[in-house]
């Protein structure tokens, strides 16, 4: 079975819809022809396979995921302990007092406590003085841009004046800064010469607050100042810039963000909210192509509803039908329909279960023997309109069991015209003469698109696009809010360089996963219930007040079909992204060498981007999980992200070899948090996966074990017992079978005005009890419990294990530290064996060399103060020239003298 997604797209015949439609009841057989044999299986059994291999599949994903979790702690183990870094020597000290600005005093401390230390770097919260720097570093690359050009072109001097003065003034400031202002000490990165000291001062150092408060006067500094002491991250990982944010101000700062974030998502969620609603509203449109039912019914040209000069034409096709100006289908059809209806339910009845189709009323059955249930009923009922409308086709598809069947093909166009054109008589609710389907439910609106699909008018040139407008907002949407998201997240300042990038990837992961899958059940599920009392037009007019109660045939047609799209373009994007990229870079460097009068400019061209990895964690986070969560019902996705996980690898690492800068060292965070979160992916597929498998009804798990059920007496079954009632006092009296037919006429128009009154979803509770018994939902309810319970008991184990200090003793809550056996850190300095930044003083980072960036004008005009580096590590010249373990060559520059290995001048 296959049928055309909107748009054109032909994805629906990948899904569990087409594989497994509505109209195939549940005991036929569902056949696949290979060629040369035809091997065949129940639906039953197709269905119940179906959702034990899915449940199979939760079930490894879950196992490889808690692999990948022990898995990436053994490697991360084994790099730390075939790698050597400062990190390995160094902690970062908490709690010093704000005045403690001499290194040598925090060194010595440490020293006579724990071991020898190599050295010690105050941190301040001098952010305000670093941001001058950054733009005094800018100023004096676009000057010695400048100076560059007057020198080769004699053009510009009074703009580089300009830019000198400017820059002086920068300098003005800065030396004035720092002569007012009290820079206070927020933390101390101290490495130590030998791993045993190191750990001795974990060890024996307190690392959080509770510990803080117990230390002993004698081990706090100067006495009197308790302070903690953590491993130290990587030098390359710290942002002194935001050293000087307090814990307060950067929680308001994140709050502030947040509620950017949210309101970033809410208008993006508006807006696409709007497209689909606009969508939805196209695609539950009910305008029938009246040429095309004057066709069906009337025969060729139109038959009797044609003009005379269509009539002579006889065009077979519906676009060659020509209907009269003033024609109305609320009267034409219906006289011709009432009468071709009533031998149609004849036609479509069968032993034991009648059919009643009448004017203006949705197709019904009426079993005369043995009960049907609900569920029962509605798959016999699109299993009768489909096999009313493929007749209506051609004569060929007409079911030969049906004797009379070819002589009713104007069965379904005019089922579908009664329903459309059906006028409501005057009641106290509605005027005379209105159509019914103004006042039909939206389970009846999907309901008739559904079953008169073919008749529907086809979508304007207009709304075809607004349909693939639809579809590519999503797209970019996400990737103008992956721009955002990025930018604003540095207002947060955040202490760490692998803390700002996890969570840049948290955000772009949520706000892709709100739009692309949520954004779907929450527009298109009509779930009315969840908004009642709501008084808010929005929420109660637009969210899950949708056309699909469930995962019908319809909602993959309309809603899948557009999804799968969406994800293949989210595929492709990030590909082509980097493609662009790749380019841009390659002129950069073209231009580079035409335009740069700078060495330093020439470099930066060849230096090429930074490599994004934030976002593109967050990325494929969202492919994930959008995969897991609709994988169930559309297994085509799982082929999209396999697709994407292997490109994206092999684009991303070619980018990052041939066109990135030299990336810093990241930390595990981000792959901390991808295990975090794919587990969850794995419940979210559990549950989605059983509302998707339980659409389709197969027996409760209670009768296929044996145990019997409760049994009660029901709408359904009573009716059928008075059909049966009535239907056997007829027999005996010896009626025939128009009699019966006059019963059951009458009995469709008392189930129509029933229908109306009662045609409205089940309860969700019952409905969740349904469909967690049936056979195809009971073990997707067993293994998500199971999640859930493990998840449970490792939140109360880790509580315990907070809440009582005594548990830390246990090997599975020990949090010591472990020698690694490396050398002592000037050995490994020497052997050329660290990794790595040697030093977290800032003037030895890469990534704040521009910051301080002289140039021409500071090397050539002796009158200005040097603005060094060693400014920026809080101690004076005079302090330093105090200390043992000065470098030569700053002491040859400190007396203007040069080092070793340069040229005096």
């Amino acid at each position: 079975a296959t049928f055309d997604g909107q748009g054109g797209f032909d994805m629906g015949s990948t899904t569990l819809g087409a594989i497994a439609p509505d109209d195939v009841e549940e005991g036929s057989w569902i056949a696949f022809d290979n060629g040369s044999t035809v091997h065949t299986i129940s639906k039953l059994d197709f269905l119940n396979g179906s959702a034990a291999m899915d449940v199979l599949g939760s079930w490894l994903f879950l196992c490889m995921a808690m692999f990948f979790a022990r898995r990436q702690k053994q490697i991360e183990r084994a790099v730390d302990q075939d790698t050597i870094e400062i990190c390995d020597y160094t902690v970062t000290v908490k709690g010093l007092p704000d005045d403690a600005s001499d290194k040598e005093e925090v060194r010595c401390f440490f020293e006579l406590k724990f071991g020898k230390v190599v050295d010690a770097v105050l941190a301040k919260n001098d952010g305000i003085l670093l941001t001058l720097h950054r733009r005094r570093g800018q100023l004096s690359m676009h000057f010695d841009g400048l100076h560059a050009r007057f020198i080769r072109t004699n053009r510009g001097e009074r703009r580089m004046q300009k830019f000198e003065q400017k820059l002086e003034a920068l300098d003005q400031r800065i030396r004035q800064l720092k002569r007012q202002k009290f820079f206070k000490t927020k933390l101390a990165f101290v490495t130590f010469s030998e791993e045993a000291s190191y750990v001795k001062c974990l060890d024996a150092s307190p690392r959080g607050w509770v510990a803080r408060l117990f230390m002993k006067p004698e081990d706090q500094f100067r006495g009197m100042f308790p302070y903690t002491v953590t491993p130290a991250p990587a030098p390359s990982d710290v942002m002194f810039e935001n050293l000087d944010v307090s814990e307060t101000s950067r929680f308001w700062r994140r709050c502030a963000i947040g509620l950017v974030t949210l309101t970033l998502l809410v208008v993006s969620f508006s807006a696409i909210a709007f497209l689909a609603t606009e969508k939805r509203r196209l695609l539950t449109s009910t305008d029938m192509n009246e040429e095309a039912l004057a066709l069906a019914i009337g025969g060729p040209g139109g038959g009797v509803f044609g003009t005379n000069a269509s009539r002579l034409l006889a065009s077979p096709t519906f676009g060659g039908v020509t209907l009269p100006e003033d024609f109305k289908g609320t009267d034409a059809f219906e006289s011709v329909c009432r009468a071709e209806l009533a031998a149609c339910e004849v036609t479509y009845s069968e032993p034991g279960l009648l059919t009643l189709m009448s004017w203006g009323s949705f197709l019904t059955l009426m079993p005369v023997s043995d009960a049907m249930s609900a569920t029962e009923k509605g798959v016999k009922v699109k299993s009768v309109v489909k096999e009313i409308a493929d007749c209506g086709v051609t004569q060929e598809r007409c079911s030969p069991a049906r004797a009379e069947a070819a002589d009713r093909r104007g069965c379904h166009a005019c089922y579908c015209a009664g329903l459309t054109y059906h006028t409501i008589t005057t009641t106290a609710i509605h005027a005379g003469g209105e159509r019914s389907v103004d006042s039909f439910s939206d389970l009846q609106l999907s309901t008739l698109r559904e079953q008169c699909d073919g008749f529907l008018e086809k979508p304007a040139f207009g709304d075809t696009v607004l349909i693939v407008a639809t579809i590519t907002a999503v797209t970019i949407i996400n990737a103008l809010l992956k721009v955002v998201i990025k930018s604003i997240s540095a207002f947060e300042r955040h202490v760490s360089f692998i803390s700002l990038q996890s969570n840049i990837a948290e955000k772009v992961f949520m706000a892709q996963f709100l739009n692309t899958a949520v954004l779907l059940i929450v527009v298109n599920a009509a779930i009315p219930e969840l908004t009642r009392g709501i008084s808010s037009p929005f929420v109660r007019d637009v969210l899950f007040h949708g056309n699909h109660r469930d995962f019908d045939q319809m909602w993959y047609k309309d809603i899948g079909g557009p999804l799968m799209i969406t994800m293949l373009v989210n595929t492709m994007a990030p590909i082509a992204t980097l493609f662009g990229l790749e380019l841009i870079a390659a002129f950069s460097r073209c231009w580079g060498r035409c335009t740069a009068w700078t060495q330093k400019r020439l470099d930066d061209a060849y230096t090429g981007p930074e490599f994004d990895i934030a976002t593109r964690y967050g990325e494929v986070l969202m492919c994930v999980m959008v995969t897991m969560m609709y994988g169930s019902g559309m297994p085509l996705l799982y082929a999209f992200a396999s697709f994407f996980c292997l490109t994206i690898a092999f684009f991303d690492k070619r980018f990052l070899l041939r066109v990135c800068r030299r990336p810093p060292r990241y930390g595990t965070d981000l792959a901390a948090l991808a295990v975090a979160v794919v587990p969850w992916a794995a419940l979210l597929h559990v549950l989605v996966g059983m509302w998707m498998h339980t659409h389709f009804v197969t027996p409760d798990i209670r009768s296929s074990l044996g145990i019997s059920l409760a049994s009660g007496s029901s709408g359904s079954s009573s009716n059928t017992a008075a059909n049966t009632t009535g239907i056997a006092a007829l027999l005996s009296t010896g009626a025939g079978i128009f009699d019966i037919l006059n019963f059951a006429a009458n009995a469709s128009a008392v189930n129509a005005s029933t229908n109306a009154a009662s045609y409205e979803y089940a309860p969700i509770v019952q409905e969740i009890r349904r469909r967690a018994l049936q056979t195809n939902g009971f073990p997707f309810v067993a293994l998500a419990v199971l999640f859930l319970f493990v998840v449970v008991l490792r939140v109360v184990w880790q509580s315990l294990a907070t809440l009582c200090p005594c548990l830390g003793s246990l090997a599975c809550f020990a949090v010591g530290v472990n020698f690694e056996g490396v050398p002592s850190f000037e050995d490994a300095y020497l052997e050329d064996r660290l990794r790595g930044l040697t030093s977290y003083e800032m003037r030895d980072m890469p990534m704040y060399k521009d910051f301080f960036f002289e140039g021409v004008r500071l090397s050539n005009t002796a009158s200005v103060e040097k603005l060094d580096l060693q400014e920026r590590g809080h101690y004076d010249i005079e302090e330093e020239m105090g200390e043992d373990d000065v470098d030569i060559a700053d002491i040859g520059q400190m007396l203007g003298m040069p080092a070793n290995g340069q040229a005096g001048g």
